[in-house]
């Protein structure tokens, strides 16, 4: 969350700081662990007696955001916070405090929860109020939670509420009848005269929520379709004769959709070609496709004259050049019987010749969706046009590059919900593009295409797909292609659990093609073959053989990769603790829990000094530290009190004597516990520092805010006490507010890698001469990078500061981030991090 508080919508500033941690969380676990945390706290500050209604409200919305915030599946119990809640929703002075009092309630109390009856009496007391505004609260509850003992207690208030003088509380009456009949349908039974009454309503919207109710009606055999259908038929011509207004439109829709379970009749068929000799298109293409729908549905009750009057009203839409019109067009056309405008030996063709040209020619249109419905029409039609017309894909993929995306949509109509079709046709197809060893490339067009649909697919379809691809995969007679190879190993991540073959079978299989594709085919194979080692007794030696091979001769990131499986098949507790970090059984997933799983066990390279080193006196782990270079910590015994010094000290005098100014050599000397004592007690060294007069003309002195006097630490790092070296604060929290002046700054942004530590990167930075403030990286904000401060100029105005934030990598690199508003200031900077070798 880069928003300012003000913006983002927060209830409060513990709810913005709570979703700062949560999206900045290193993994899933970690954002989980920040979820549990927080709910528990509020909880316990709950328990006290003296907070006012604002507080409570607020500790309720932080609490609904744990809760469906945290992971699916996971059980967060909140019902301690169920009275205040309840308590909320009855003593609220507006109303939204109530409704954050019910919205709590619905969301997380329990269906049998003891604490229900206080809900009842706040419902009925709100029901019962003159306030409108209340009574919609209620009602709109009572749509989405209705307790089983709530309806003899507002049952006749509930009756008295379908003849209001409001028609927003008349239509929620109506939905609310259709929540509390789910515990019994007798209840409606009382409501039918008015049900009725309201089937006439001035309020289109409340014969709308009478439509619902009627069909509910007749479900539960409480009113008769024979005596329901008259009433329907004339509410149907009524309707009609009102289109004008948009809420008519919409409202002849749901009548088409309860006709639908009624039967239409004639007269219904009478009023549908009224609609779709309409030639108000654009308005009623929606209308008319549900008349056509219907038509569908009861072919039995469709006259011959009716379908003609059907496919002659929508003509005048082929030849228009509207998008729209083309895919109201098809949709119609798609559902009627094709022999009745195609024309068979019996049947006259509807449609002429001209016509059903352009109907083909449609295959062409850029617009996919006009596409898809044409190749639908013409499956019907005849099978062997769409076939006929995928071979003329497949022979132009190399010349044509719209081919291959457009062969794969034709795929999807041809196979419809035949999964093991579509795989044999994937494949053949994959292979017809070149989709081989030679051609080391990914298609990612087709790898998109080829997921979703599976993805999308019903459970029977999927199933099919992977009996044909995980066969291939585990018992391959040649190599296959690395786009296949993609679609087949992100295929294995997600749906290992249902594959019929062994996960050690398809585990050789991955490890078969591993040698033969590129880095990047190799890191996707790598990552299946972790998830499918969760699954495996045991990991066959020749996998782990193959791996190692490949770990021989890979680049640094693949061999990184390869030793992360090695080193996880032999660890049982590691892998497991990965499947648990997973949040979703998917390539990205796995990727994400394994970089958080490493992050645990990596010893944080910074220049930083975190409080808890401080604290016992010891030197902070460094990778940098651990390669012997010339950043070493060392602590030294704690100073005896002494009178502050009024001179420079010796130290000082060695820059005149030493003509080289080169940092790095700098860097090489070691600062003495007298250096430090003397830029920690002296403050006019301090004032001096910050002066930016002196910060102009002459390099400043060195400042430093490590800790408390008599805890002083010796440090041969970027901390120099000879005068040409810069300015540096190393603090454990920020001296001024760094969140505020980065947001500030959002305008001014640049960013990069550097393939160098971040100890490089932070002596180059104090080449500049300038003055430097570091953040350690487990300080807020933005925990877990390293903030840098470069201030060359006045701060007052922010103009002058360049604010850096420096993330650290395994391979010996990190990620940067500037914000600066001086542009020549930010471009020096920029480059500087550029060239850093």
């Amino acid at each position: 969350m880069d928003v300012p508080f003000m913006s983002s919508g927060a209830m409060s500033r513990a709810h913005y700081a709570l979703v700062r941690k949560v999206e900045t969380a290193a993994s899933a676990l970690a954002a989980d662990s920040v979820l549990y945390a927080e709910a528990e706290t509020v909880q316990s500050r709950l328990q006290n007696s003296t907070l006012t209604l604002k507080q409570i409200k607020e500790s309720l919305v932080i609490l609904l955001y744990c809760y469906n915030a945290v992971f699916p599946g996971s059980a967060m119990d909140l019902q301690s916070a169920l009275p205040h809640a309840i308590s909320l929703a009855e003593a609220g002075k507006t109303v939204q405090d109530k409704r954050i009092g019910y919205l709590f309630c619905v969301e997380t109390m329990p269906r049998n929860h003891e604490l229900q009856l206080m809900l009842v009496n706040t419902l009925r007391k709100d029901l019962e109020s003159p306030s409108i505004s209340r009574i919609c609260l209620a009602l709109d509850t009572l749509i989405r939670f209705a307790p089983e003992d709530v309806y003899p207690a507002i049952q006749d208030r509930m009756y008295e509420l379908l003849s209001h003088t409001s028609p927003h509380i008349r239509r929620r009456t109506l939905l609310a009848f259709r929540t509390l009949c789910e515990h019994n349908t007798s209840i409606l039974k009382r409501i039918l005269d008015k049900m009725r009454k309201r089937l006439n309503d001035e309020d289109l919207s409340v014969v709308h929520a009478a439509l619902v109710i009627s069909i509910v009606l007749m479900q539960a055999k409480l009113m008769s379709r024979d005596h329901f259908h008259p009433i329907l038929t004339k509410l149907f011509r009524r309707i009609w004769n009102s289109r004008a207004e948009q809420d008519a439109r919409a409202l002849l829709r749901k009548i088409l959709q309860t006709l639908d379970v009624v039967k239409p009749s004639a007269d219904d068929f009478e009023i549908m070609e009224e609609i779709v000799r309409s030639w108000n298109t654009h308005s009623l293409n929606a209308t008319k496709y549900q008349c056509f729908l219907l038509a569908a549905a009861h072919p039995e009750s469709v006259q011959e004259s009716t379908t003609s009057i059907f496919i002659k009203s929508i003509r005048h839409l082929l030849v228009s050049e509207d998008a729209n019109d083309l895919y109201t067009f098809v949709s119609c056309l798609n559902c009627l019987d094709p022999k009745l405008w195609a024309g068979s030996s019996d049947i006259p063709a509807v449609l002429d010749g001209w016509e059903v040209e352009r109907i083909v020619s449609l295959l062409s249109s850029e617009d996919t969706s006009i596409r898809k419905q044409t190749l639908r029409v013409l499956l019907r039609v005849d099978r062997s046009i769409v076939e006929a017309y995928l071979q003329k894909l497949v022979s132009n993929i190399d010349t044509q590059p719209h081919s291959l995306s457009r062969s794969f949509q034709v795929i999807e109509i041809l196979c419809g919900e035949d999964g093991e079709s579509y795989a044999q046709h994937l494949v053949h197809q994959l292979r017809a593009s070149k989709d081989d060893i030679a051609n080391r490339y990914i298609l990612q067009e087709a790898v998109e295409l080829a997921l979703m649909h599976i993805r999308s697919g019903s459970s029977d379809f999927r199933s099919g797909c992977f009996g044909v691809l995980f066969t291939i995969l585990a018992e391959q007679q040649e190599a296959l292609g690395p786009t296949l190879l993609t679609i087949s190993t992100a295929l294995v991540c997600e749906y290992l659990d249902d594959s019929l073959i062994s996960p050690e079978k398809i585990l050789e299989g991955l490890a078969r093609s591993l040698p033969l594709h590129p880095a990047d085919v190799q890191e996707v194979c790598l990552l299946a073959m972790t998830r499918v080692c969760a699954k495996c007794e045991s990991v066959p030696n020749e996998v782990v053989q193959v791996v190692q091979k490949v770990k021989e001769s890979a680049g640094r990131h693949i061999k990184r990769r390869a030793e992360q499986f090695i080193n996880l098949s032999q660890d049982k507790l590691a892998l497991s603790q990965l499947t648990a970090q997973t949040r979703s059984p998917t390539l990205p997933s796995i990727l994400l829990a394994l970089e958080g799983l490493n992050a645990y066990d990596r010893t944080p390279r910074s220049p930083s000094i975190t409080a808890s080193s401080l604290q016992e006196g010891s030197r902070p782990s460094s990778r940098a530290s651990a390669r012997g270079n010339k950043l070493r910590y060392a602590a030294y015994d704690a100073p005896k009190p002494t009178p502050r010094l009024r001179r420079m000290s010796s130290s000082s005098s060695r820059s005149t004597d030493t003509p080289n100014n080169d940092p790095d050599e700098m860097l090489s000397r070691t600062v003495t516990a007298g250096d430090l004592a003397l830029a920690s007690g002296r403050r006019d060294l301090q004032q001096l520092a910050k002066s930016p007069v002196l910060a102009s003309v002459s390099p400043a002195p060195l400042q430093t805010t490590l800790a408390p006097q008599g805890d002083l630490l010796g440090l041969d790092s970027p901390f120099l006490s000879e005068p040409q070296a810069p300015t540096i604060s190393v603090t454990g929290s920020t001296e001024f507010d760094f969140e505020k002046i980065w947001t500030t700054s959002a305008y001014a942004i640049s960013r990069g890698w550097c393939e160098v530590t971040i100890d490089v990167v932070v002596r180059r930075l104090q080449g500049m001469q300038y003055t430097m403030r570091v953040i350690a990286s487990d300080q807020p904000p933005f925990q877990g990078e390293l903030k840098v401060t470069v201030t060359p100029s006045i701060e007052s105005d922010h103009y002058g500061i360049a604010l850096l934030r420096l993330k650290e990598s395994e391979d010996d690199s990190c990620l940067w981030q500037m914000r600066c508003a001086d542009n020549s200031l930010r471009a020096y900077i920029r480059d500087l991090l550029t060239d850093v070798e």
